[in-house]
Formats: structure tokens, C-alpha cells, sequence
């Protein structure tokens, strides 16, 4: 029994074979080839977009295979965006965060409630500063050389209760604020300059053209006066210096043009001072 159960399992083995041999050999075909042929598969490789045999999209509830597509990807960020932060600081501050990574070393233009400073962007494009608010509002603006401008906007309520002063000017027409507090006079203490922290400068000097200001906040206006003072030198004598000074109060800003006329050049080292820079009547909207 056992022997003649090994003798079928070896000779169906050997029928197997020669059915592939007479199938893939290249010999004469049979009954037993013939049938293979007709259980074959159809082929699995069409045309794009033939529909399947006996597939009905509409009549099964399915989607067509066309909106089984991903959605599209958005399109990639700009390398070159430019982006101003605008963020109110202790002082009635506002300070600025710029991000231009296509513009290192590039001049930008700060304006603030009539106030403008010409700065420089770092070797990234970025520029990191703070001005003082002159307008409760807080709007900013950042303005390249080539026109592009972002805008940027962090409200200061606290500069509505203060009192600024800044004067403006652009390249060598140079001016200076002093602020004397409690009844000071030059060099004493309540002296209020650049040098001694009482007046805040803004605008980088390096940049061409400059535009630089100097802002000075009375701590007291009843108790405090300002001067604007210019100093004779070679760039600045025989000549008018142009400038403007803007006034702060109650969270709005004016202002006014500054001309100043310089003395010949053979008095270089003295001052230009002008003892009433606040002339109510005088002072115009801010543009």
C-alpha cells in the first residue's frame, strides 16, 4: 500500500513536468496545454484612463480613480520675504524686529509719526532696534531704497502721558539736543545729552545718505527746558543747515522745519544755539 502510494506520488511529478516542458519547450501542443491557455489571466497593463471591465463609479457610491489624486502641494515659501515686528517696550518704546534675507547690508528707512532714521540690515538681513513712540498708534514702516516697504503697528497708549522732542536731519547738517532738568545749566547735573544717556540718537551715521534724529522726554515739562544746538566746523560753516524738529504730546505728533544759519568758517569750534526750538505757533501736523 505504502509502496504503491510513493510510485503515484512520483509519477504525477513526472506528469507536471512534462506538461511544462510541452508548455515552454517549443513542443507540439495538446489537450493539457490547451487548457492551461484558457484559464489564462487577462493582461493587467492598459492605457491610462481605460476604465475597468465591469467598474462603475456612478453605480457603486466609489470616486472616480482621477480624484483619487493627492491634492496639489502649496507652493514653497519665499526665500525673500521680508517681515517688521512691531512690539511696544518699558518707556513708551516700540521695538523692531526686521528679517530680509535677500538684503544684507542694505539702507531701510524707519518712519514713525513724522520721525525718519535711515539704518542697515546685518550681513543676514535682519535688523534688530527700538525707537522712541511718538504717536500712540505705534504704526511703523520699513522702506528700502527701491521702494519695497513692510508695515508694521504695536500700539503705545503710555506716550499720550509724555512729552517728546526730536530733531531730525540728514548727513552733515548736524544738530544736537540738551535737555536741562531742575534748573541746570551746561555740564551740571540735569544736563541731559547723547553722551550721558538723557537724549536717545537714532539713525546710523555710516549709512549714505544719513538720515539721523536725537530724542529727548521731558521728565517734567513744567520743570524742564531743550535746546537745539549745531556746531561750527568745515562741513557745516558759511552754510544754512536744514533739519526738522518734531513735538510729541498727548500721543500725536507735530512738526516743523528747521533752518539754521551758520556763521563764516573762521569761528569753527563754537555753537549755533537755539534757546526756544518750541515755538507753539510754529509747529505743523506731522506728515
Amino acid at each position: 500500500m505504502d509502496r504503491r502510494r510513493k510510485v503515484t506520488v512520483a509519477l504525477s511529478a513526472v506528469a507536471l513536468a512534462w506538461v511544462g516542458a510541452k508548455q515552454f519547450g517549443g513542443g507540439a501542443a495538446d489537450a493539457p496545454v490547451a487548457k492551461v491557455v484558457a484559464v489564462q489571466a487577462k493582461p493587467l497593463r492598459m492605457a491610462a484612463g481605460t476604465p475597468l471591465a465591469g467598474y462603475a463609479p456612478e453605480a457603486t457610491g466609489q470616486t472616480a480613480l482621477a480624484d483619487d489624486l493627492p491634492p496639489a502641494l502649496p507652493e514653497p515659501a519665499d526665500p525673500c520675504a521680508i517681515t517688521l515686528e512691531a512690539f511696544g517696550e518699558e518707556g513708551a518704546m516700540i521695538g523692531l524686529t526686521l528679517m530680509a534675507p535677500c538684503r544684507a547690508g542694505a539702507r531701510v528707512t524707519l518712519r514713525h509719526g513724522g520721525l525718519t532714521v535711515a539704518m542697515q540690515t546685518l550681513a543676514t538681513g535682519s535688523l534688530f532696534t527700538s525707537i522712541p513712540a511718538m504717536e500712540a498708534t505705534g504704526a511703523v514702516e520699513a522702506v528700502f531704497d527701491d521702494g519695497v516697504t513692510v508695515a508694521a503697528v504695536a500700539p503705545v497708549p503710555d506716550v499720550a502721558g509724555l512729552r517728546r522732542l526730536a530733531v531730525e536731519w540728514q548727513d552733515a547738517d548736524r544738530f544736537a539736543l540738551n535737555g536741562f532738568e531742575i534748573g541746570a545749566d551746561y555740564g551740571e547735573a540735569g544736563h541731559r545729552t547723547v553722551a550721558n544717556g538723557g537724549v536717545i540718537a537714532l539713525g546710523d551715521p555710516a549709512v549714505s545718505p544719513a538720515a539721523l534724529a536725537e530724542v529727548y522726554t521731558f521728565p517734567d515739562p513744567a520743570a524742564s527746558r531743550v535746546t537745539v544746538e549745531a556746531e561750527v566746523t568745515e562741513a557745516t560753516c558759511g552754510r544754512e543747515l536744514a533739519g526738522r524738529l518734531l513735538l510729541s504730546e498727548n500721543g500725536a505728533a507735530r512738526a516743523t522745519d528747521l533752518a539754521l544759519a551758520m556763521p563764516e568758517c573762521d569761528t569753527a569750534g563754537g555753537f549755533v544755539v537755539l534757546n526756544n526750538p518750541l515755538p507753539e505757533t510754529t509747529l505743523a501736523a506731522a506728515e
